[in-house]
């Protein structure tokens, strides 16, 4: 163990004051002089042999380089180098070229080449040699067909570059500084003057503080040189090398680490040479934007454990919830209980509650409390209050179902086996309708599918002679290339698929079929990214894949259960064997599968176990008749990572006594056998024995926890039970989370959480879904919580907009008053404009942007309340507001209709809808036709000439647009100018367009061609329902087009073209040559839609001509 130093703490306590490296980073470490004792290094005396070999083994690689710098010096340099010649130039440019004959070996050689210097040529000599190497940069480009064009060369780095890409080998290093740090004084002085010397340019000035950190000035010469480089503020791993003090990192002006060269090395000589100093550099690149990757994160932390301060522990405490901090606390408490009081003390009081049990569960687990005598009173007293505050409860005794947990009457053995089960023969490929069409086509557009569209002779330019199944674009070749080509390949493949995506596996199992299938399957099995081209193939393989994915966490199991409903009787068959057979995973798999196919065809599973006989009919009838309670395997053990004691109390009802220890584990086990698919009814009972605010606190307590232990998978039931007990609070601190992985690499949490919000069900669950499918900043969260939303849609048995009606907040407005401010002397009345935004009028009827702060005379308790609920509002209205809007006029287009209770009930006694409802005109159903309408200011319906009317309790509500309206446009723009009524979106102004006999005719929109616009605006059509490329048959182009739902299409073909699929095309200036149309066979479109569509490329063209 090594022993850091230059601990800078305010307060030192007595045997906390070392920084500890663990041997595997004490070997990273770098010696200096006058900093203990050195290593022994024993220089290699076959060294000088060993390079010599290399050099004449790589004789033919220096030939070139020979002949390039023939006739001048840098000829005697490689020759002399090579030589093993006492040159220290020429020794380290041979060195430097030896390393571009095989990279992966260049730190090899560096080491090599310290050794063979020193036994050849002594220290000295290797010191001068060392120092070339590191401050000189190796040029060598060998121009084959050019040989005029070969440049070599070997001259100082720049400052940037010498900071990267100077050392190869740190270990060639540590032996240099080692051997330096044991010299006698007067060797060491010899070595230093002689480095001395070769400082003549800031290269070399750079490297011998590398060489010699214990040269103080040339320390802060190089400190001056990093500070000058560029990108300063990011300390690469050669800052190691000389930075020794607080100072040094100040006059490099770092302020992060490099996360891409941050490794143990890295940290270990780090931590070594500044100790407590680093903490700054370590806190601020873990809260940095450029969130370092997990691994770096890891280090950080334990790093952060390893040193003795109270500013340290109290960052890890505020942040026991990330993966491997409590880990790196649980170092520091064992190591510095006294210091981890003092930082308990610290920061205690500004704990959340459902916190408060971790760290107080800490202070116990090490016994800590022991020190608190070492505490001032104040610190002393904090600790204790929350150790008390943590324990205020007593223990329960064990209440009898957990006495007795609900699965003790069954055995854990499990499924009966049956011996001797034969699956039956399948190997097959089986396509659903138009299955096998569909995936032979070719994806509208993405990176593979757009470059092999648009070179229709690639092939033949790419690999012109013959397939090459190495080839990069192979399996697209396979998939999509020329039939003869592509049979001529497939021979060829050997399943080797590197690059592409799944459609292309596809379109090559579409393509060739039972030919290709025994490929596709077994590199399924390989790739399990490509797991969805499993679907039409059927055997026992793929059959085991999909029980495998269906006993799996949630996100794989939609697959295998797709699977097993394709293949329902084959997939019995096939599964029945192992589900009797041997114990163990494959059995497991197999009987969660026959569960499922039990709960979608019973006599299905039942005929197919008969064929196996009596004994196996009815062991397969014991799985799927199993008592609920059952458990049919072993009950988990709670993780050692979820300890009682760091998690808050389970209170029993009443809320006076705790469940000890051992109840809260068998809550724990009966919750890991609980399944959002499959609940485990043993759950109830515990659960009903306590208090459900304290199961509240416990459930989120233990999601943090498990966060904090890493997040294992097959734990993952301690996310899934949030569904449980989350309540709004818990569901608004998930939401964040959700919103946050995506950023940190962690997508398959996010999917988890956004189905656990998804069975939580409340409204505030599905407001957040909603939320995050609307304005998600990572698109596959977005898509992901689109897809959650149908889920949810589909089983409440409503449509997406009928959801989404239901999900609007209230934000607690009443739809009988209007929101009044109180501020004692003084009132506001809250109101909102045409866009949903709020402002205030006040008691004299003046209009304010917004509330006004408190003022000297107003009641201060009352005012500051009112003058914070309207910035609430206003905050929270801002998106909510947006989103309404959009649909609102998403609704107008579609002609979308609400039932009239509906409407009264979303639409018109809605406190925040009514606010837009009231600002359009409407149209009801009445038989007869569509009669419009308005809300007057009571709510009711009244028509253009303000008679008010009754919806029929059968009719239908619309939005009307001005191609229903017709004629009474006018009428109605009179009306809403009268009353100043300001609309959400254009409506009653809205552009009213349609074809002319002309454009049906000949099929061109003559009107727009000609126009010019940018890239931008046409792939943003991309959003709104338009799709790339070109509808007509056998074409291809880069334009945009809208299917009409009818048949047809409007197609805007501009030049020179855009693609969506390549970066760098938003600012290039396109004209549309040609506006085509298209009319489905009946030549009608409906007006509305056909209107929009053509004010969309109106738009486009900037003209209405």
């Amino acid at each position: 163990m090594l022993p850091g130093v230059n601990l800078n703490d305010s307060s030192s306590v007595p045997g906390e004051d070392a920084v500890v490296l663990p041997d595997a980073w004490a070997a990273h470490t770098l010696d200096r002089r006058g900093r203990g004792g050195p290593r022994a290094v024993v220089i290699d005396p076959e060294a000088p042999q060993r390079l010599q070999d290399l050099f004449d083994q790589k004789r033919d690689f220096f030939e070139k380089p020979l002949e390039v710098a023939q006739g001048g010096p840098y000829e005697a340099a490689i020759r002399a180098g090579t030589a093993l010649a006492p040159d220290a130039e020429a020794a380290a440019f041979a060195v430097a070229l030896l390393g571009r004959t095989h990279h992966q070996r260049r730190k090899e050689f560096e080491r090599l080449a310290v050794h063979a210097w020193t036994a050849r040529h002594g220290l000295p000599f290797a010191v001068e040699a060392l120092t070339e190497l590191y401050a000189n940069s190796l040029t060598w480009y060998c121009a084959h067909n050019h040989p005029a064009d070969s440049h070599l060369s070997f001259t100082p780095h720049s400052m940037y570059s010498i900071t990267r890409y100077a050392i190869v080998s740190m270990d060639a290093l540590a032996d240099v500084r080692s051997l330096l740090a044991a010299l006698p004084d007067d060797e060491y002085e010899h070595i230093r003057a002689l480095v001395e010397a070769r400082r003549t340019g800031d290269a070399h000035k750079f490297v011998s503080a590398v060489l010699m950190p214990e040269q103080e000035q040339w320390a802060l010469d190089a400190c001056a040189a990093y500070a000058d480089r560029g990108h300063a503020r990011h300390g690469a791993d050669i800052l190691w090398t000389f930075v020794s003090t607080a100072e040094h990192l100040s006059l490099c002006g770092v302020e992060y680490f490099d996360h891409p060269q941050f490794d143990a090395g890295a940290v270990a000589r780090a931590l070594h040479v500044l100790g407590a100093d680093l903490l700054p550099l370590l806190t601020a690149t873990l809260e940095d934007d450029a969130k370092p990757s997990a691994e770096t994160r890891d280090l950080m932390y334990e790093a952060i454990g390893r040193i003795p301060s109270e500013a340290g522990i109290a960052f890890l405490l505020e942040r026991t919830v990330r993966p491997q901090a409590l880990a790196a606390l649980r170092q520091a408490a064992a190591r510095f209980p006294v210091r981890t009081l003092r930082a308990v003390a610290a920061v205690a009081p500004g704990t959340a509650s459902h916190a408060r049990s971790r760290i107080a569960g800490l202070v116990r687990e090490f016994g800590i409390e022991q020190h608190l005598s070492a505490l001032d009173e104040e610190s002393r007293g904090r600790v204790e209050e929350l150790l008390a505050a943590t324990s205020r409860y007593e223990t329960a005794e064990l209440p009898a179902v957990f006495a007795v947990p609900p699965w003790t009457p069954f055995k854990a053995a499990g499924t009966t086996a049956v011996a001797g089960l034969v699956p039956p023969e399948i190997d097959e490929l089986r396509w659903a309708p138009e299955e096998r069409d569909a995936w032979g086509t070719m994806p509208e557009h993405g990176y593979e599918y757009d470059y092999i569209r648009s070179t229709p002779a690639m092939w033949e330019r790419m690999m012109p002679d013959g397939p090459d199944p190495d080839h990069y674009y192979f399996p697209g070749l396979l998939a999509w290339g020329p039939d003869d080509r592509a049979r001529a390949a497939l021979p060829l493949w050997t399943g080797k698929f590197e690059w592409a995506s799944t459609e292309t596996l596809c379109a090559i199992l579409a393509r060739f079929g039972e030919e290709a299938a025994g490929r596709v399957q077994e590199l399924i099995k390989k790739r399990p990214s490509h797991r969805n081209a499993m679907l039409p193939l059927v055997s026992l393989e793929v059959a085991r894949m999909a029980a495998d994915l269906v006993s799996r966490p949630r996100g794989d199991r939609a697959l295998g259960r797709a699977w097993l409903d394709r293949h329902a009787a084959d997939a019995a068959s096939l599964l029945i064997p192992d589900a009797l057979g041997k114990a163990g995973k494959q059995r497991l798999s197999a009987v969660d599968a026959l569960k499922h196919l039990a709960d979608a065809d019973r006599a299905l599973l039942d005929e197919r176990a008969a064929a196996y006989g009596l004994a196996a009919a009815e062991a397969v009838a014991a799985i799927v008749d199993a008592d609920p309670l059952d458990p049919q395997r072993r009950v988990p053990k709670a993780p050692a990572w979820a300890d009682p004691a760091m998690l808050p109390p389970v209170l029993l009802r009443g809320r006076e006594a705790a469940l000890p220890a051992e109840g809260v584990r068998t809550l724990m086990a009966a919750l890991a056998l609980d399944d959002p698919d499959r609940l485990y009814p043993g759950v109830d009972p515990l659960v009903a024995e306590c208090d459900p605010a304290s199961l509240t606190a416990f459930s989120w307590g233990l999601f943090e926890l498990w966060l904090s232990a890493g997040a294992p998978s097959k734990d993952g039931w301690a996310m899934d039970q949030l569904r449980r007990f989350a309540d709004d609070v818990a569901v608004r601190r998930l939401t964040d989370l959700i919103r946050e992985w995506p950023g940190q690499s962690q997508n398959r949490k996010a999917v988890r959480g956004l189905e656990i919000l998804g069975h939580i069900g409340s409204e505030a669950a599905l407001r957040s879904v909603q939320a995050i499918a609307s304005n998600a900043k990572f698109k596959a969260l977005k898509k992901t919580a689109a897809a959650q939303i149908e889920v949810i849609a589909e089983r409440l048995d409503l449509s997406l907009d009928q959801l989404a009606d239901r999900l609007l907040p209230d934000f607690g407005l009443s739809s009988d008053e209007p929101l009044v401010l109180d501020y004692g002397p003084r009132s506001f009345t809250v109101k909102f404009d045409e866009s949903l935004k709020p402002f205030v009028v006040d008691d004299k009827g003046k209009r304010r942007a917004s509330a006004p702060k408190p003022a000297a005379a107003d009641d201060a308790e009352p005012a500051q309340a009112a003058f914070e609920r309207f910035a609430l509002l206003r905050k929270e209205l801002k998106a909510a507001a947006t989103e309404q809007v959009k649909r609102l006029e998403a609704a107008m287009i579609a002609q979308r209709e609400w039932t009239v209770p509906e409407f009264r009930q979303y639409l018109v006694e809605h406190p925040v809808a009514w606010q837009l409802t009231s600002r359009l005109v409407w149209q009801c159903s009445t038989g007869d036709g569509w009669r419009s309408f308005r809300l007057a200011e009571d709510r009711t319906p009244a028509d253009a000439e303000d008679e008010p009317f009754d919806l029929p309790e059968g009719g239908s509500v619309r939005i009307a647009h001005p191609v229903t309206l017709g004629a009474e446009v006018s009428a109605w723009a009179e009306v809403f100018a009268d009353y100043e009524i300001l609309q959400p979106f254009e409506q009653l102004t809205r552009l009213v367009l349609a074809l002319t006999d002309e454009e049906r005719a000949s099929g061109r929109v003559a009107r727009f061609e000609g126009a010019k616009t940018g890239a931008g605006p046409l792939i943003g059509l991309l959003k709104r329902g338009w799709k790339y490329g070109d509808p007509r048959e056998r074409s291809y182009g880069r334009g945009i087009f809208y299917e009409f739902p009818e048949g047809g299409f409007l197609l805007l073909e501009p030049s020179p073209g855009v693609h969506p699929g390549y970066g760098g095309y938003d600012d290039n200036e396109q004209v549309l040559e040609k506006v085509v149309v298209a009319l489905p066979e009946d030549g009608e479109v409906d007006a509305v839609r056909m209107s929009e569509t053509l004010t969309v490329a109106a738009r486009i063209a900037r003209a209405t001509r």
